[in-house]
């Protein structure tokens, strides 16, 4: 709740005035480090295998990702009040932006993401190339909470689900009107995973991103965000694909879960500290 009620208080003020946040948003994301020892340690914990075991470099990664989870919340009462069809000139670094033709071509499109940089702002900054945009969210507690970060979300024109079967329903139907989906790959919250390898160990991704493509015959892009710095972006576009439509529905699944987890791998080695996951993700998502 003390969250919520930061939200109500400075989000008004912060949205308007983001430059002017951003900085006091890093402090906080490293006082909350300092302050939350055990949170401290999982987030180093996920980030060791990323940093080669070392295990200074995986504090410091830390850090990063905790300031970058803090200026996550100034993006989100910031949508309200931005031009979105600018924020892409403005803002964004794209990295292979030849790919993003996707984005014109007739049909569904899945982008698939993990919680790197902000994706979820990046993505609605494309939709201004002229494509709908729903994406399916996890659920937040409590309600209240839920409530008010689905209205942020939806301030500058995406339409959000909670990853629920309503909101299954909704990607669907949106998939075949043509409109681009966004889904996060990297972290299996329904609990029925497909395992992967990745950083040396067996670990489940979700595997709602490839039967959602599969079944609708939806062109993947897989899209990767990195914070440069305040509201400044790369965003990174991998090789868009299809998901194989074989007699074998599983081994479909399991191959273009694969593919995603090589070139997620790729980027968080790449850049640990933008990997903003605060649960005990290899313990969690344990493949055994």
């Amino acid at each position: 709740m003390i969250r919520l009620w930061a939200l109500r208080l400075f989000g008004p003020l912060a949205g308007r005035y983001p430059a002017l946040f951003y900085p006091i948003a890093s402090t906080v994301g490293w006082l909350a480090w300092q302050l939350m020892p055990r949170e401290r340690a999982r987030v180093a914990r996920n980030l060791l295998p990323l940093c080669d075991g070392d295990r200074r470099r995986a504090r410091k990664e830390g850090v990063r990702a905790y300031r970058n989870v803090a200026r996550y919340w100034v993006d989100l009462v910031s949508l309200a009040h931005r031009d979105m069809s600018k924020f892409e000139a403005q803002h964004m670094h794209i990295v292979h932006a030849d790919r993003l033709s996707a984005l014109t071509t007739p049909g569904p499109v899945v982008a698939v993401s993990a919680h790197t940089g902000n994706a979820e702002l990046a993505v609605q900054a494309l939709t201004w190339r002229g494509r709908p945009y729903v994406a399916l969210v996890e659920r937040l507690e409590p309600p209240a909470m839920a409530d008010h970060v689905q209205r942020l979300r939806a301030a500058a024109g995406g339409s959000f689900h909670e990853a629920d079967f309503r909101g299954l329903k909704a990607l669907i139907a949106a998939l075949r009107r043509g409109e681009l989906v966004g889904v996060m790959g990297d972290r299996d919250i329904q609990g029925s995973g497909v395992c992967v390898d990745m950083a040396g160990r067996r670990v489940k991704l979700p595997r709602g991103p490839w039967e959602l493509a599969r079944r609708t015959d939806a062109l993947v892009v897989p899209m990767f965000t990195a914070r440069v710095d305040g509201d400044d972006f790369a965003l990174y576009v991998e090789e868009p694909f299809r998901v194989r439509c074989s007699d074998s529905a599983e081994d479909d699944v399991q191959r273009a879960a694969e593919r995603f987890a090589r070139v997620l791998e790729a980027h968080l080695r790449r850049d640990p500290g933008q990997w903003a996951v605060r649960e005990d993700f290899w313990r969690v998502h344990d493949c055994g």
